[in-house]
Parts: structure tokens; C-alpha cells; sequence
């Protein structure tokens, strides 16, 4: 599981370098990351910590 602040990569789709998690879903399963002043979601399953 992530906490915010984490520091991430996607194993999945397009390779951003490192995200820092902002947020999470309620269920856990989505993650909010942020990337060169955007803000995305990924899957939790195609993230790996950095």
C-alpha cells in the first residue's frame, strides 16, 4: 500500500519517471500521483515504489 508522499514508478503505460503520490482512493485501488505540474491516477497494481 502507498501513503502519501511516496515517491513512485508505473510499471504499466507510459513511463513518467518518478511520481510523488497525493492522494488515494477510498478503496485503495486507484492512486493520485503527481508528475511535471499534472495530476494523474493510476491502478495501484501498475505502480511500484521508487
Amino acid at each position: 500500500m502507498f501513503e502519501i508522499e511516496d515517491v513512485v514508478v508505473a510499471t504499466k503505460g507510459i513511463d513518467l519517471g518518478q511520481m510523488v503520490v497525493t492522494g488515494l482512493s477510498a478503496g485503495g485501488y486507484y492512486v493520485h500521483v503527481t508528475v511535471e505540474g499534472m495530476t494523474l491516477t493510476y491502478p495501484a497494481r501498475d505502480l511500484n515504489k521508487a
